[in-house]
């Protein structure tokens, strides 16, 4: 090979090299410029044109949006004991309160959903979690956060209370409770394809606390409460019966789909 060849292929390897060096630093770039999406979780995990991803919104409960918790409960929300810190505070703020299981690998992985969201708007919105397996389950939990890992208020109610008197079937489950009349504006899968409660949608809600007209009827004290205390026992555990239904029915009707 004559010298003329290898100075025109070695001038195109530095530039070949120099090509792929950039793109690489800029997809790094892109990387740490771009802010975290945990709420992305599952969809990240499903490849783009999947029929999960053209489902339409669906919610695994008895719908309560707009309804005061309050008076869907029939009084306070109930759990067993507290692992942490129960909540303080909270008077003047959205509460959103997610219901899990140790053994169920999409709750797991929403976890640090709840604890980004309490770091990022901890001054608007407090994180409540209710785990409805026992602390020995906890301790062992595999996954993204270990117990140690959990700052939001833990909760273990393994009767089911709260969930149970939302009708909760499927798992995690997600109510979103605004601060004047503790009413629902957002409940189902926080991590549904397609359906995430995002950082922006979250956003949304919490925005309202900036206007003028909703701070002037925020009440000082909050207007539900929580309650640690041991299950009726001659109250049966009864998971509610499997079904699906459309988070935009208006009549809550099941879906068979």
């Amino acid at each position: 090979m004559s010298t003329k060849k290898i100075f025109f292929a070695f001038i195109l390897f530095v530039l070949y090299a120099a090509c792929v060096s950039a793109e690489e630093t800029a997809k790094e770039a892109e990387k740490q410029d771009s802010p975290p999406k945990p709420w992305l979780v599952e969809s990240a995990q499903i490849p783009a044109g999947m029929p999960v991803q053209k489902r339409q919104r669906m919610i695994w409960a008895n719908p309560v949006k707009f309804k005061p918790i309050q008076e869907v409960l029939g009084g306070a929300i109930e759990v067993e004991r507290w692992v942490n810190e129960p909540p303080k505070d909270f008077a003047g703020k959205f509460v959103l309160i997610e219901v899990w299981a140790t053994w169920c690998p999409p709750c797991r992985r929403s976890l640090p959903l709840l604890e980004y969201y309490q770091e990022k708007f901890k001054d608007k919105l407090v994180v409540v979690s209710i785990c409805e397996t026992d602390e020995e389950a906890l301790k062992k939990m595999e996954g993204p956060m270990k117990l140690s890992d959990i700052k939001v208020p833990l909760a273990v109610d393994t009767h089911r209370r709260f969930a149970n008197a939302l009708g909760v079937w499927g798992i995690p489950h997600v109510v979103l409770i605004e601060p004047v009349y503790g009413a629902v504006f957002w409940e189902g899968m926080p991590t549904q394809i397609g359906y995430e409660l995002s950082e922006p949608e979250l956003q949304k809600y919490l925005d309202n606390l900036d206007l003028p007209a909703i701070r002037a009827k925020l009440p000082k004290a909050a207007p539900f409460e929580f309650k640690a205390c041991p299950p009726d026992p001659d109250k049966p555990n009864e998971r509610p019966k499997m079904e699906v239904r459309s988070a935009d029915s208006d009549d809550g009707t099941a879906n068979e789909n």
